[in-house]
């Protein structure tokens, strides 16, 4: 698969034409009325999300947007990749010859393993973490502002896991998903993995801990979807 810049394009400028479909409302902060305006909107558009989610049950925990942007760029692709299995295993295995799926949790690593037995194209791989991992219980407001230093499980805990895309020959992927752990260090290790014309997607992508992603792919053509709450952002490797 290679998905063409005009085709990309296309597809950008229909999300982007979506009233408020760039609008993150979390990332105000402050006291000032975009707070206020934040904190008024924050349970009706938890309550819309949910009920989007209700309604569609197989598709992946990322921005509706995003998914129908991926049902459309997502076409003759030979093989895929993702950090974080779920939902997300089963809903684009299908669309591939070949999808890995890299999980850390032992536990959901059996109930997945279950749910996706029917697909023989997925090569599912459990990495658990170097060491035991402190517990957080951070609520996903909570998360957006905290940089790197602030958040309470650091990447290298998980640098076996972050370092397993590292294995394969460059431009091995048409996709990679990273919605795991350590998404910094697996955004990052997997850009030389994508093919050209590849896509990278970043879920919870408005965390202010993602900046270098960011950074690093600020040359490559994107799409930003947001739920007002949280983000997807898919890049196109150029």
């Amino acid at each position: 698969m290679t998905v063409t810049l005009s085709k990309f394009s296309e597809v950008q400028q229909a999300i982007f034409a979506k009233p408020f479909a760039r609008k993150n409302f979390s990332q105000q902060k402050g006291s000032g009325i975009s707070y206020w305006q934040y904190r008024l909107l924050r349970p009706f558009l938890k309550l819309k999300y949910n009920n989007y989610q209700k309604a569609h049950p197989q598709e992946p925990w990322l921005c509706p947007d995003s998914i129908k942007a991926l049902q459309t760029l997502l076409t003759d692709s030979e093989a895929g990749l993702e950090y974080g299995s779920g939902r997300s295993t089963a809903y684009f295995a299908p669309f591939f010859k070949k999808y890995v799926s890299v999980e850390h949790d032992e536990a959901w690593f059996g109930q997945v393993s279950n749910q996706i037995s029917q697909l023989p194209q997925v090569e599912y791989h459990l990495i658990k973490a170097e060491k035991d991992v402190p517990q957080q219980h951070l609520s996903s407001e909570a998360q957006v502002f905290l940089s790197e230093a602030e958040f309470p499980v650091p990447d290298e805990l998980f640098k076996t896991y972050s370092d397993f895309v590292l294995q394969f020959t460059d431009e091995s992927f048409d996709f990679i998903l990273v919605d795991g752990r350590a998404r910094r260090t697996c955004a990052l290790n997997a850009i030389d993995k994508l093919k050209s014309g590849g896509l990278l997607v970043l879920d919870n992508s408005e965390r202010h801990r993602y900046q270098k992603v960011h950074q690093a792919l600020s040359s490559w053509p994107k799409i930003e979807t947001t739920t007002g709450l949280t983000n997807t952002t898919i890049w196109r490797k150029p």
